[in-house]
């Protein structure tokens, strides 16, 4: 059974996709799958020089059909000993030990670009996720454990509108802005400094990661490299004194827009407090309706110690439904 190289364009690429696709469909059926131009617009993000990370794909084929899909990234400004691993399994072909096969080759492709330490993420939308078990029976550690939590929508007017009246009398003095899919140049500088800090302020357990690099150019990259892979992103900003201080992003993908996903929210530490987090989350999904977007629910995850950001997800009305995991192998 070949493990071979592929990249979006060639032959084997749409097959990578609906490997992943499939998979999605069996553990969560009640939202969409990535869609194949995600993964395609990510796949060339990787191969362009430049970039803050590199990348590559490997599909494990079987008489002619792709069963299995490997995905390599790493770093590259940053965090120069992890390679973060995204393999998968067809469901019609599970428990004959592709998956076994495809790690191997991760480690292999990490170990030869000089990276001893590997990050997997594993979905778990309920107990005995197949994702733990294999991470388990193959030398990982689960070193962050995350509690997913989905708000239906529209939120609840009343609560919604309470969450509002206690963050503006509590955060006087501070600005709301909102943009979407661009932040404005004026506040360029301070979006890629709370990105630099979510890698340093934001909880991650016992991951080996160290604090990223970002600046004004990392974040033009992120920025159009999420309207490549069909995405919009909706932006809710604090700003005191002309300083951007906090924000919160919501992806929405535009070919089924009908779950969102809630990005990075961060507020600076010497500016907590003042219930920024509320203030700048519910103006973000005051967004989606301002907006127009058909959007029925959104999700988000939260390590269970960030007392204060389960607290607002709860305020708004956010339900508990599943856990997301995520394993470090060390040489």
């Amino acid at each position: 059974m070949p493990l071979l190289e592929t990249s979006p364009g060639d032959d084997l690429f749409p097959g990578w996709c609906a490997v992943w696709a499939a998979g999605e469909l069996l553990d969560r059926p009640d939202g969409p799958p990535r869609p194949a131009v995600d993964h395609e617009a990510l796949g060339r993000n990787l191969l362009e020089p430049g970039g803050a990370r590199s990348g590559t794909h490997r599909a494990l084929v079987h008489d002619g059909e792709v069963v299995g899909a490997l995905r390599l990234l790493l770093p590259q400004r940053d965090n120069p000993t992890l390679a973060v691993v995204d393999l998968a399994v067809h469901p019609d072909h599970r428990r004959r030990g592709l998956g076994a096969r495809l790690l191997e080759e991760a480690h292999r492709l990490a170990a030869a670009a000089g990276r001893t330490e590997l990050l997997v993420e594993v979905d778990e939308p309920g107990p005995g996720a197949a994702g733990r078990r294999f991470a388990e029976r193959h030398g990982f550690t689960c070193d962050l454990a995350e509690t997913r939590r989905d708000l239906l929508l529209p939120v609840d007017e009343e609560r919604l509108r309470a969450l509002e009246a206690d963050a503006r009398a509590r955060s006087a003095g501070y600005a709301l802005v909102t943009w979407r899919d661009r932040v404005p140049d004026a506040l360029l500088d301070d979006r890629a400094l709370l990105e630099r800090r979510m890698t340093t302020d934001a909880p991650h357990g016992d991951l080996p990661v160290e604090e990223e690099e970002w600046d004004g150019a990392r974040i033009r990259e992120y920025e159009a490299l999420h309207v490549a892979r069909g995405r919009t992103v909706l932006s809710a900003g604090a700003v005191r004194d002309g300083r951007l201080v906090a924000f919160t992003d919501l992806q929405v993908p535009l070919a089924d827009p009908r779950r969102a996903h809630q990005g990075g929210t961060l507020v600076l530490r010497e500016h907590r407090g003042h219930r920024l987090g509320a203030l700048v989350k519910a103006a973000a999904l005051r967004s989606l309706v301002a907006e127009g977007l058909p959007v029925q629910r959104v999700c988000t995850y939260n390590e269970e110690h960030n007392a204060p950001m389960v607290a607002v997800n709860e305020a708004l009305g956010f339900v508990v439904a599943g856990r997301l995991s995520t394993w470090t192998w060390r040489a």
